[in-house]
């Protein structure tokens, strides 16, 4: 049994490390899209990419592992959770499945938080892009110009854009 266990710690360091990396990517992308450089954060969104298909793959390798445990342990295999787990392991297994819970757990909280952090900024650069955008493709006339003699007058004012397709 302790093989399995060893096989699944195995796999959960190897998630462990591929999340540190997706981790370090998202912080060094709160910099780049702050400084507004797309081109950075393109090329950084793909390497992103290129991890989460690891981390698909690594948690294809968990699932035929926790089928194997589900057997071994005769339990339901929606009743395997890493806790379950933890509760039937012992001695040293007990204490490395304990750690890889807590570390993968503090890891995507983190990552969570920072993802959450650049969606927000994001977010705001696009709100900018489209405030400066309606600001500069204002109508052409305005209604709100009073003459000397306090009767409307309307004022062309050419937009920088033409919207017309």
């Amino acid at each position: 049994m302790d093989m399995i266990f060893n096989e699944l710690i195995n796999v959960l360091d190897q998630e462990f490390n591929i999340y540190s990396d997706i981790y370090k990517i998202s912080k060094e992308k709160t910099t780049v899209i702050v400084e507004g450089k797309v081109d950075e954060l393109e090329k950084m969104v793909q390497a992103e990419q290129k991890l989460i298909i690891k981390v698909t793959q690594i948690e294809n390798q968990r699932e035929i592992i926790t089928y194997k445990i589900s057997k071994a342990l005769q339990m339901k295999l929606d009743e395997i959770t890493l806790s379950a787990l933890i509760d039937n392991a012992e001695g040293p297994v007990k204490d490395k499945l304990k750690e890889r819970q807590q570390g993968l757990k503090k890891l995507v909280s983190k990552l969570v938080e920072l993802n959450d952090l650049n969606s927000r900024l994001i977010k705001n650069s696009l709100d900018y892009i489209d405030f400066s955008i309606n600001l500069c493709s204002a109508s052409k006339s305005q209604d709100n110009n009073y003459g000397i003699d306090a009767e409307k007058s309307n004022v062309k004012v050419e937009s920088r854009f033409d919207f017309k397709i």
